[in-house]
């Protein structure tokens, strides 16, 4: 059992060979995987001249980047913790809970797997951010990179296992503790205090000079004595990526911080063993709290209301929306951040109708680009259940219609909102509004019927991480780029040809342009669900099951 690990560990890299080679077993996986190459070679080659062409950062203004983005990314892993809490004390994939977790394997086996799981998944990140930084690295920077990556993996698991060890109660005071520790840092690091108000950017201020005056305001805040505790561990980290000190210094603190690596895994194990013993506790209240005669439960569920039918595909809907449901707050933040960077627009643009239109384009723009990834409640999200939906007695085109409602709907959800509440802060006629608003349905069916396409041809695990899935994203977001210029290439042509048609039929331009579009938009949308549809019927998951 000692070497069980290492066994492991070696087959799961033949069979990522194995998979690898799989990657030229047909000829449709020969044409992307081709793609993929070439699209890699393009990009690379132009990240490596940027690289190469430019000039070096400050040492002062990188070192003040690397600080305090490890700083934010610290943060960011504490409130998502106080945000919700994680259900185990390490995270497992359905596929390691089934096959690792449940193997005869001892605490600090699985730990040690998931460490070196974290290790291999780390060193190619750092090799790529050593890539990009290239200009502004020094002899440590490698050694500084790897630590600070790592030592980020290992605090998202403390805070983890930390967060599973605390009762109820104690859970309810930690988030109270997090927010009010918020609220103290905001209020002690206000830039519009006094000692800052000589340095803020004054209206009109040119980007130049705004951008020092920024760089001036951030120098203020951490001279502060609480911004500048809080944030002093991880500007030695960043001493050691930057190479800001001598080299006796440097190896000293590259010590620290690999010292503190160790404390961290030390940390893990032996909180991962408390949180263990009190979701046993947990399960043996629950077990005996949950414990009522079959009458009782036959009379409560007597007056529960039956769930409205939906005429096609129905049960599948009712199951992604379950699912949704379970993320709400990461549906929250994915659609609050967009709407909060497309605010600037309704007090910076005079013209409501230019405001309403950019407002409406960049939402858009994020649903198709990006929203796609947070709302993969549909096809994406059941690379392990497939095989169970093919079984089910229902035809394909029942199936993906209940399998492509759910991100449809949230994303309809996302855009009316914006929209209605751009439309009523700017004032914007209802007549305009419709019209937008008739454009969010067919365009959300085919941005949701295009990814889940592309899954169905070229299925893949939605958590795979490595170098694979960077190239896929390479792929996936040149593949959108191309499409959304042939989009706008396709929109000049239909602009002049729409004032033909009007012309002959002494009718407004606008209504046969936007009305012509429309119909172009649900005749594309139509013929990516009948894709969908022949491409599940097609598919084989003893075949194409990754």
């Amino acid at each position: 059992m000692r070497n069980a690990i290492c066994v492991l560990l070696h087959a799961q890299l033949k069979a990522r060979l194995r998979y690898l080679r799989s990657a030229f077993s047909t000829r449709r996986r020969i044409l992307l995987s081709a793609l993929i190459i070439l699209l890699s070679i393009v990009w690379t080659g132009q990240t490596v001249t940027s690289v190469l062409l430019r000039d070096a950062y400050p040492v002062d203004d990188f070192r003040r980047c690397v600080g305090l983005g490890l700083f934010a990314w610290t943060l960011w892993h504490i409130l998502r913790v106080a945000w919700k809490r994680p259900e185990s004390p390490v995270e497992w994939s359905p596929a390691e809970r089934d096959l690792i977790v449940a193997a005869p394997f001892s605490a600090a086996q699985l730990l040690a797997y998931r460490f070196t799981v974290i290790l291999t998944a780390t060193l190619p990140k750092a090799l790529l951010t050593i890539l990009v930084l290239w200009p502004d690295l020094s002899w440590s920077s490698p050694v500084g990179l790897i630590l600070a990556l790592v030592g980020l993996e290992l605090f998202r698991m403390l805070t983890d296992a930390g967060s599973c060890c605390l009762s109820r109660r104690g859970y309810l005071v930690f988030r109270a503790a997090v927010v009010g520790g918020i609220i103290l840092l905001v209020a002690a690091c206000w830039p519009a205090a006094d000692p800052l108000t000589g340095v803020m950017p004054a209206p009109g201020v040119e980007p130049i000079t705004a951008t020092r005056t920024a760089s001036e305001v951030t120098d203020a805040i951490l001279a502060r004595p609480l911004a500048s505790a809080m944030v002093a561990p991880f500007f030695w980290c960043a001493d050691v990526v930057a190479g800001h000190e001598s080299p006796t210094w440097l190896v000293l603190k590259a010590t620290g911080m690999l010292s503190m690596l160790a404390a961290f895994v030390w940390g893990i194990a032996w909180l991962e063993k408390i949180a263990h013993r009190v979701l046993l506790r947990r399960e043996r209240l629950l077990q005996g709290t949950q414990r009522c005669d079959i009458e009782q439960q036959a009379e409560s569920l007597s007056g529960v209301r039956p769930l409205p039918r939906i005429p096609v595909g129905g049960p599948l809907a009712w199951r992604q929306w379950g699912r949704a449901m379970q993320y709400v707050g990461s549906l929250l933040i994915s659609m609050a951040i967009p709407a909060l960077l497309l605010s600037p627009v309704l007090f910076t643009v005079r013209d409501p109708v230019l405001a309403f239109g950019i407002v409406f384009g960049g939402a858009l723009f994020y649903s198709f680009v990006l929203l796609p990834e947070a709302l993969k409640f549909d096809f994406r999200l059941d690379m392990d259940h497939l095989m169970q939906l093919k079984m089910l007695p229902m035809s394909a085109a029942r199936v993906v219609v209940g399998q492509l409602t759910v991100p449809v709907l949230l994303a309809c959800v996302f855009q009316f909102c914006v929209l209605i509440g751009t439309a009523v802060f700017r004032g914007i006629e209802p007549s305009i509004l419709m019209i937008a608003l008739c454009y969010c349905l067919p365009l959300n069916v085919l941005f949701v019927a295009l990814d889940n396409l592309v899954f169905l041809l070229y299925p893949h695990r939605p958590t795979q991480e490595g170098f694979e899935a960077f190239l896929r994203t390479i792929l996936k977001f040149t593949g959108k780029t191309l499409l959304i210029t042939l989009s706008l290439a396709t929109l000049l042509i239909w602009a002049p040809l729409a004032a033909m048609l009007a012309r002959q039929l002494a009718v407004s331009t606008g209504i046969v342009f936007v009305w012509g579009t429309i119909a172009g938009i649900m005749l594309l949308a139509t013929a990516a669900v009948l894709n969908v549809v022949a491409a599940f019927s097609r598919f084989d998951v003893s075949l194409h099951a990754a």
